[in-house]
């Protein structure tokens, strides 16, 4: 009795094969550590990105815009319902005890000429970490209407957030054992609302650099132990990055 040898199985699973699935979400993990750019800007924006990875670091440059086409599936983990909700875009980064290093480009957004008044649904980019991650947030420029809600999270690590020239609103920091420092640059924007300053918490008003008037821009920091830094984009080596780069002043 012959015996028929049975075909090899190809070493690249094909997109329409019973573990489709899965390689979809290898083609997505590709596409996180090996982005698309041109002149440092991804050449693909989307409406909401969503990332959580629990154990791996967070480095990447990413494009947003209201005005940027819905990802379906999506790029990389699934936006959750109120986040896509309550903002116009978003930018959702999230690991367990990872660093975060992100620069997000907020692309213009257009509007049809017989459209009505805008809706007031603001932008947000938000980075979380948890026991040892340190987080570095760039956000390079935004020339919108809409407010900016900026916000960064981390347990255990240092945090600098390198804000645009455009921010106009409220910065709002909270630490258990950590100080604020604030650059050269953002010490001419900065105004501190505390009536009695306190040296780990409290609230600042941020002026453009570029134009007068408060767009309603949010930016709160928070952390347990840790330096908290801000910097204005372009300070420095003008992106996201753990260095210093300039004489800080240190509220207390």
């Amino acid at each position: 009795m012959s015996l028929q040898a049975e075909p090899a199985q190809s070493a690249h699973p094909h997109p329409f094969a019973d573990d489709n699935e899965a390689y979809e979400q290898q083609q997505r993990r590709e596409a996180l550590w090996n982005p698309e750019q041109h002149g440092g800007v991804p050449s693909k924006a989307h409406r909401h990105i969503h990332i959580d990875w629990p154990n791996a670091s967070i480095k990447k440059t990413i494009a947003i815009g209201a005005s940027a086409p819905e990802a379906s599936p999506p790029v990389y983990d699934r936006p959750r319902h109120e986040d896509e909700t309550a903002n116009a875009s978003s930018c959702v980064l999230i690991t367990k005890s990872s660093p975060i290093n992100a620069t997000v480009h907020i692309l213009r957004e257009k509007r049809p000429e017989s459209a009505s008044a805008p809706d007031s649904k603001p932008v947000l980019i938000s980075a979380k970490t948890g026991s040892l991650g340190s987080i570095s947030l760039s956000i390079p420029s935004y020339s919108g209407a809409r407010p900016l809600d900026i916000r960064a999270k981390s347990y255990n690590g240092n945090i600098t957030v390198f804000l645009p020239t455009s921010f106009a609103g409220m910065l709002k920091w909270n630490s258990e054992t950590g100080t604020l420092k604030v650059s050269p640059a953002m010490q001419q924007r900065f105004k501190l609302l505390d009536p009695i300053p306190h040296k780990h918490r409290g609230t600042a008003k941020i002026a453009s650099s570029i134009a007068s008037g408060m767009r309603g821009d949010v930016c709160t920091i928070s952390n347990h132990h840790g330096s908290i830094t801000i910097k204005e984009f372009g300070e420095g080596e003008g992106k996201a990055s753990s260095g210093d780069g300039g004489k800080s002043c240190v509220i207390q």
